[in-house]
């Protein structure tokens, strides 16, 4: 198996000869998305700690536990959505640094540059393949990698 439970349901160490293993904070309230960003995050670098959480409020709650190194976050969630995630994000001095990458199916400019006034650190959208996928997340996290 290519993953060690941290905490029930919720987390995992992917395994590899990563320099400095991160640990990531997915935000989405979609499964099947999850569960694709975390096979792509296996295949380009298994080395990071992932953790996830369903809705915005399960979010919050776990950033205070983790202290993630990147938080990636859907927009488009019931209760706590993302714009006001980002917000409280960015009004925690704990946390205003932490990069945040918006996972959104808008195609809309306008709103995505909102995204980054609003203190996101990039804004993407979710590919329409797995490939393009693995491809996001190997040129952000080795991004994020570099001195």
């Amino acid at each position: 198996m290519w993953c060690e439970a941290l905490s029930v349901g919720s987390g995992f160490t992917l395994r590899s000869g990563s320099p400095e293993p991160m640990t990531l904070l997915f935000i989405d309230d979609d499964p099947e998305d999850i569960e694709l960003i975390l096979e792509a995050i296996k295949i380009v670098d298994p080395g990071h700690r992932c953790f996830t959480a369903t809705n915005g409020a399960d979010g919050m709650k776990m950033l205070d536990v983790l202290k993630p190194d990147y938080i990636f976050l859907d927009i488009n969630m019931p209760g706590l959505g993302g714009w006001d995630l980002i917000k409280l994000i960015r009004a925690n001095p704990e946390f205003d640094k932490v990069p945040v990458c918006i996972l959104s199916t808008s195609q809309n400019a306008k709103e995505r540059e909102m995204f980054v006034r609003m203190g996101a650190s990039t804004c993407l959208s979710k590919p329409s393949s797995f490939h393009e996928l693995c491809e996001i997340f190997r040129n952000v996290l080795t991004e994020k990698q570099k001195p």
